[in-house]
């Protein structure tokens, strides 16, 4: 008993390290994701084909949204466009398309591309990582996809960005079933509901023991 339990997790880990997806290994209307910052969060889009990607990134500079972490002598640093696709990543905000190695670009380097999974029975998605799959159904096919993500593209018609309330994969997911899903906002919000707690059961027992 002990053995097919072990089996089937192994299995599982397996599955979930074969998700790595080569750049020509990819299909019209996949979503795909990268892994960004030590692989503490993914970053989601939409393959489109030809070596492009639509995204949901964010709507505001972090000048614009943090304007207290910038000193006043502080110059705006203007990147120059991509040579392949012309995206400039300091001026594109919003919903974007770029080419594959403007998606998969973490600082200096390029990262992996994972292919995002649908329809996961419960016991594999409670064992999955957080951002690589949902229980949610994909029955849309792959150029209805690529119509939406172009669609959403076209007017940058996806609001403003939210980390937890309207990020990347809540973009990819939409274009994939027309619900807006993120299960890493689901897990953060959870950490945070966990975190509250414990700091009011911490102070409950503090005022107790006084």
């Amino acid at each position: 008993m002990v053995m097919k339990i072990i089996n089937k997790v192994l299995t599982i880990l397996m599955q979930l390290m074969w998700k790595v997806v080569r750049p020509g290994d990819l299909k019209l209307g996949d979503h795909v994701y990268r892994y960004g910052m030590y692989g503490l969060y993914s970053h989601h889009g939409i393959y489109i084909g030809e070596g492009c990607v639509i995204h949901f990134t964010r709507t505001e500079s972090k000048r614009t949204m943090h304007p207290s972490l910038f000193k006043t002598s502080y110059k705006h640093i203007i990147l120059s466009p991509c040579p392949t696709c012309g995206y400039q990543k300091s001026i594109d905000h919003g919903v974007v398309k770029t080419c594959l190695n403007c998606f998969r670009q973490d600082g200096k380097k390029l990262r992996s591309v994972h292919r995002y999974e649908y329809g996961w029975p419960l016991l594999r998605f409670k064992l999955a990582r957080r951002g690589t799959c949902t229980m949610l159904l994909d029955t849309k096919l792959p150029h209805q996809v690529v119509d939406k993500a172009s669609e959403l593209l076209a007017d940058n018609a996806f609001g403003n960005y939210n980390l937890i309330n309207n990020n990347c994969e809540h973009f990819a997911t939409y274009c994939r079933t027309d619900n807006r899903a993120s299960e890493q906002a689901v897990f953060f919000n959870e950490c945070v509901r966990k975190i509250k707690e414990a700091k009011k059961w911490t102070m409950k027992e503090l005022l107790w023991r006084n």
